[in-house]
């Protein structure tokens, strides 16, 4: 198997360790050809490592800070989406799966809008 199979197949294999953890643990070993392999199941000569599951983009986590809930990251995802589309923005999505973005219609950009207004009504707490 060539490194870069492997490299992603090892992305693919942690992609949900990272979301549910801030380490997890990663086994690395050699196979028959002398080419390394990551899991996250054990196996006999394996190397235990402990990754940092954050993204590295992201701001170091503040000392009491809570984490956002679902709906939290709902609501402000809703809110950017209302923001965007109401920007005025030339905005443009793949409709047919070409490859090429096309501009969204005036219609579209409505639903779309309707859509973000009804997402931030349901997950975004009213003001006090």
């Amino acid at each position: 198997m060539s490194r870069p199979v492997l490299l992603i197949a090892l992305a693919l294999g942690l992609a949900p360790g990272p979301l549910l953890a801030d380490k997890t643990t990663v086994y690395k070993s050699k196979n028959a050809d002398g080419t390394s392999v990551y899991s996250q199941v054990e196996t006999r000569d394996a190397q235990v490592r402990r990754v940092d599951g954050r993204d590295p983009n992201l701001p170091p986590a503040q000392a009491g800070e809570a984490p956002k809930s679902e709906a939290e990251k709902a609501c402000e995802t809703a809110t950017k989406n209302l923001e965007l589309l109401g920007s005025g923005q030339r905005l443009q999505r793949d409709k047919d799966g070409d490859g090429t973005p096309e501009d969204l219609t005036p219609e579209e950009l409505a639903t779309e809008k309707d859509l973000a207004q009804r997402q931030a009504d349901a997950y975004c707490a009213p003001a006090k």
